[in-house]
Order: C-alpha cells, then sequence, then structure tokens
C-alpha cells in the first residue's frame, strides 16, 4: 500500500467511522472473554465518553484554527510553517541552554 491509498482512506469520515467501530469490536472481542457483560458495558461506556471528548475537542481546535485563518487572512500551510519555526525556535534555545 502506498501512502496515498492510506491518506485517502483516511480522508473518509465514513471509511473512519467504519475502521473505529471495527476497532471497537476487536476490543469487545478480546475483553469478552475476561470480562463480565456488566464490566463490558461499563468498558465501552468509558471508552465512548473519552471518544465524544476526543472529538470535541478536535472540532473546537478545528474551529478556533479556522478563525485564525478568516482573521489573519492567511492558508493553513502558513499557519503550520509558523508554529513549525516557532517550535524550532524553542528547541534550538533549550539545546543552548543545556
Amino acid at each position: 500500500m502506498d501512502m496515498k491509498t492510506i491518506t485517502n482512506f483516511l480522508s473518509s469520515r465514513t471509511n473512519l467511522t467504519i475502521f473505529q467501530c471495527i476497532l471497537y469490536g476487536i476490543i469487545g472481542y478480546i475483553m469478552g472473554g475476561h470480562l463480565t457483560w456488566i464490566q463490558m458495558i461499563i468498558l465501552f461506556v468509558i471508552l465512548f465518553i473519552i471518544h465524544f471528548i476526543t472529538r470535541t475537542k478536535a472540532v473546537a481546535d478545528g474551529m478556533v484554527f479556522r478563525q485564525i485563518m478568516i482573521d489573519n487572512t492567511i492558508d493553513a500551510n502558513e499557519i503550520v510553517r509558523k508554529l513549525q519555526d516557532d517550535m524550532d525556535r524553542i528547541a534550538n534555545e533549550d539545546n543552548e541552554l543545556n
């Protein structure tokens, strides 16, 4: 598989949702031999809550990122480049201190 195939697969929300359900099924199958039904339900509720919080945070971060792009009339690549430059500068300063 080449990287373009993987990127195209991961770019589809439907593919990601199906993949996520398969992974939840694998977790359930593996844990099913070790846990009772009540414990399994509690585990999946906890996983759902973690997933929900992660997705909500990702959407909020995306909204902030989009607002920065609109306010500054710059594209996403330029923002990422500036963030990378800042991170490189901080890493260089840390290396100079050590």
